[in-house]
């Protein structure tokens, strides 16, 4: 099954297009060692979909799920920083961070958690995307 999330008036911009395809019948991509297991409810809180995905080790996303198990805005893991990240999954975090990476179209916001795992560079981002990244 297949829904459609149209963009609304409000200025949801974690998408281009005027509409986003989620294919609640996709299957799991399966789990490799290293993975880093994330997830986050890009609509929330007006919709209660929940994406979960697998940071690879080499860097690559893997689809995990899609949901309706809320969560919040903000890409979320539960490891620890016991947990360590390859070089390629932290690049991974950052591109997402900055939205030089998007998941299938998707900008997905990084949470806390997650860049204590792996440390955003701010710095280092501005120089791969050409403009300077303010922070809040």
């Amino acid at each position: 099954m297949e829904i459609a999330i149209q963009k609304d008036k409000y200025g949801n911009d974690i998408f281009e297009g005027d509409e986003y395809i989620v294919d609640l019948d996709r299957r799991f991509e399966g789990y490799k060692a290293g993975d880093l297991i994330c997830k986050i409810a890009p609509w929330s809180p007006k919709m209660p979909l929940a994406l979960e995905i697998a940071i690879r080790a080499d860097g690559s996303i893997g689809f995990r799920s899609w949901d309706f198990s809320g969560g919040n805005g903000y890409l979320h893991t539960n490891e620890t920083s016991a947990f360590e990240p390859t070089a390629e999954q932290i690049d991974t975090v950052n591109g997402l961070w900055s939205g030089r990476i998007k998941y299938e179209g998707l900008k997905l916001a990084v949470g806390a958690s997650l860049q204590d795992v792996c440390p955003i560079a701010v710095v280092e981002e501005e120089l791969l995307i050409g403009e300077k990244i303010y922070l809040a």
